[in-house]
């Protein structure tokens, strides 16, 4: 004998597959966040750091990086383009930070370093040791004694100084604290049309050992590789490297967002990974797997063991 089901019944149990579809299709949904890609290797390490974690231990995120610099990657997480830059080196162009804390559509997650150092190096073997050819060469004030030292090849009859890359907002301070110590009448200025070209001076006079004076900053490979030694009174406002969110992220990726303000790494482990990075020649994703492969006790701070244990469980297949 065949058995009925009544027609409110099939009805309800219609209405009840479609919910329970219409609810699974929304717990399993993949929300995507755009992490900004500066064109620096420091920042695009993290950037892999945290997508690895979130994708592989928190889970329910798929991570993109849209490459920019500087002031665009600040202004595209005001206006949302961009939800997360892990470094937002944002005290060189504080106006635009202010106006976005204070509009609400920047969240402030905390510093991911602390204050990054910038400022005039000089090779240490320059200053310090039996040999060394400045033994008082302190600060900037000390520099127009010593200008012989540092002769430019194009013009020996003046130093050579090299201020920064041209176009940076460093350079145009390096500019001020030149004219503020008045060594036009003893150096030339010199500013690299890129990073890399600013740092091959200063690798090219520390492997012959010549001396070297000039603007950089850190971390980067080249200060994790190098002695050098900051001149006193070329000290920069210590620059603010912290993580910023726009306003959306806080309610679309709670869980990314406590994640995010426990990162916290220093300018020495950035200095390290990133020489490690230049001396292996490794792209920015193989040193975000060797960081989180060497520096577990550090980044299973920021995290659950929950989460951790998918990291480490994704990191073991690799």
């Amino acid at each position: 004998m065949k058995k009925f089901v009544p027609i409110a019944l099939l009805y309800a149990l219609a209405v009840g597959a479609v919910l329970f579809t219409g609810c699974q299709g929304k717990e399993d949904k993949t929300e995507t966040l755009v992490f900004g890609d500066l064109s620096w290797n420091s920042v695009q390490v993290h950037n892999r750091i945290a997508a690895f974690i979130i994708e592989n231990g928190i889970g329910g995120y798929e991570i993109e990086y849209t490459a920019a610099d500087t002031l665009v990657t600040i202004n595209g997480v005001v206006q949302g383009d961009i939800d997360v830059d892990m470094e937002s080196w944002h005290s060189n162009f504080r106006d635009v930070y202010d106006k976005g804390i204070a509009s609400g559509d920047i969240v402030d997650l905390g510093k991911n370093m602390p204050d990054a150092p910038q400022g005039w190096w000089v090779p240490r073997y320059l200053i310090e040791g039996d040999d060394a050819l400045a033994p008082d060469l302190d600060g900037v004030e000390d520099l127009n004694k010593y200008w012989e030292l540092f002769k430019d090849p194009e013009d020996p009859s003046k130093g050579i100084l090299y201020t920064g890359t041209a176009g940076w907002t460093a350079t145009e301070i390096s500019e001020g604290i030149f004219e503020e110590y008045g060594l036009g009448e003893n150096f030339n200025q010199a500013a690299p049309g890129s990073g890399a070209a600013l740092a091959a001076t200063m690798v090219g006079a520390y492997e012959k050992r010549e001396p070297w004076v000039g603007y950089y900053w850190a971390p980067t490979a080249v200060l994790g590789r190098l002695d050098m030694v900051r001149l006193k009174g070329s000290e920069f406002e210590p620059a603010d490297v912290n993580i910023i969110v726009n306003k959306s992220v806080i309610e679309r990726a709670p869980d990314v967002v406590e994640f995010l303000k426990d990162y916290a790494t220093s300018v020495d482990t950035n200095n390290e990974f990133l020489a490690k990075m230049e001396e292996m020649d490794w792209d920015a994703e193989d040193a975000a797997i060797w960081f989180l492969k060497e520096k577990e006790d550090l980044w299973t701070e920021w995290v659950s063991d929950d989460v951790a244990d998918k990291v480490k469980a994704a990191l073991a297949e690799m």
